[in-house]
């Protein structure tokens, strides 16, 4: 047991800890603790409220990772750490002790590492051919075609408002993402868009009687479709065909993955192999996966599949290598496998999408016993 003057030391001590200011004296100390007690647990009081704050969002966001791989990897014994903000929550987590080997390698990716995480930005390409970069556009009308004002909106999105019913038109409009960048869009049947990074979404500027309510997409998008029970809402991809009256729904459809995946969110969608002719009926918390004449439903965890609209990374499910694309793709960079079976890896656990590289690189570091090495936009990943 301890006295209360040692519980209290070892509460600041964990907490300072937590937040990367305790000193080499402190530090020292507190591993010396961990070595004598290694199944002691410090709870962190109401009175660190500020650190406790600190404490449950790095939590909440941080990734708490276990390997499925046959082999048994020595991790680190870890510490618990209750927290009263978190206890609210119901929430009960644990962080890995802190070495001298892992500071050392955290301050070197650190030092090497000025990549910053993907930001709002996209580039939209009017009927004429003119292109328009989001980012840089003021707030406000930003032209009218076919009888619709196209504006950015405060909140920095991306406004289409049909004022008058326009002839029907084939003219087309796309809206793009690249690497390290996202959106979101509103079209003139009040259907929103996010658009995920390296993606593109075309569509007409009008939506009018005559027009149909078809977009093509490439790359990553969710959608909240607008209701409309006399015309069905389109989307189509290189390998299928959505169709819809109005739901919530999310379709990948990378070049560089296998296979499209549908996912269901609210409502229902009817989703088209276009290359078997084969067709599926979706409910919400299903997933409809194309890949080549294949086409099949599987149950998921929705949560996991749109975590990347609500600004997090969920590792999970999918394989090591889909998971490093996705940061590939919102940080701009290339990762280089200097050993295949790397690639068995699994992770499980979420991180924000809001975190520096460095910070990421870190966290897979300690989940999967894996070393990377930033070189430019390239990164080398070795055991």
């Amino acid at each position: 047991m301890y006295s209360p003057e040692d519980k209290e030391k070892y509460q600041q001590l964990a907490s300072k800890w937590l937040d990367k200011t305790i000193t080499e004296e402190e530090l020292q100390v507190f591993n010396a603790w961990y070595e004598s007690d290694p199944d002691g647990i410090i709870e962190i009081s109401e009175s660190f409220a500020q650190t406790e704050g600190q404490l449950a969002e790095r939590m909440l966001k941080g990734i708490n990772s276990r390997i499925h791989k046959t082999r048994v990897y020595s991790l680190w014994t870890r510490i618990s750490v209750a927290a009263s903000v978190l206890l609210l929550l119901g929430a009960s987590f644990y962080v890995y002790r802190y070495s001298t080997t892992e500071k050392q390698h955290s301050r070197q990716v650190q030092s090497q590492d000025s990549i910053a995480p993907g930001k709002s930005g996209a580039t939209l390409t009017l009927a004429n051919g003119r292109k328009i970069r989001l980012s840089d556009a003021a707030v406000g009308e930003l032209v009218t075609e076919y009888g619709t004002r196209i504006s950015k909106t405060a909140d920095g999105g991306l406004l289409y408002d049909e004022e008058s019913a326009g002839k029907s038109s084939t003219a087309q409009n796309t809206l793009s993402t690249a690497k390290g960048e996202m959106y979101m869009m509103t079209l003139p049947d009040r259907t929103k868009v996010w658009l995920n990074s390296g993606s593109a979404l075309t569509f007409s500027p009008t939506f009018n009687e005559q027009n149909s309510r078809s977009v093509t997409l490439t790359g990553e998008a969710y959608f909240e479709v607008a209701k409309d029970k006399r015309r069905p809402f389109v989307v189509t991809t290189a390998k299928q065909k959505v169709t819809v009256l109005g739901t919530h729904f999310n379709i990948s459809s990378y070049a560089d993955e296998k296979e499209v995946k549908t996912t269901l969110i609210e409502g229902a969608v009817k989703v088209h192999n276009l290359q078997s002719g084969t067709v599926l009926l979706l409910k919400p918390d299903q997933q409809a996966v194309v890949n080549g004449e294949n086409l099949y439903m599987q149950q998921v965890d929705v949560n996991e599949i749109i975590a990347w609209k609500n600004g997090d990374f969920v590792f999970g499910t999918e394989s090591f290598e889909a998971s490093m694309r996705k940061i590939e793709r919102w940080y701009d960079v290339e990762f280089v496998y200097k050993e295949s079976d790397i690639k068995d890896i699994r992770l499980d656990g979420w991180i924000a999408r809001s975190s520096r590289l460095s910070d990421v690189l870190h966290k897979i570091e300690l989940a999967g016993n894996i070393k990377f090495e930033i070189k430019g936009r390239r990164i080398l990943l070795t055991k």
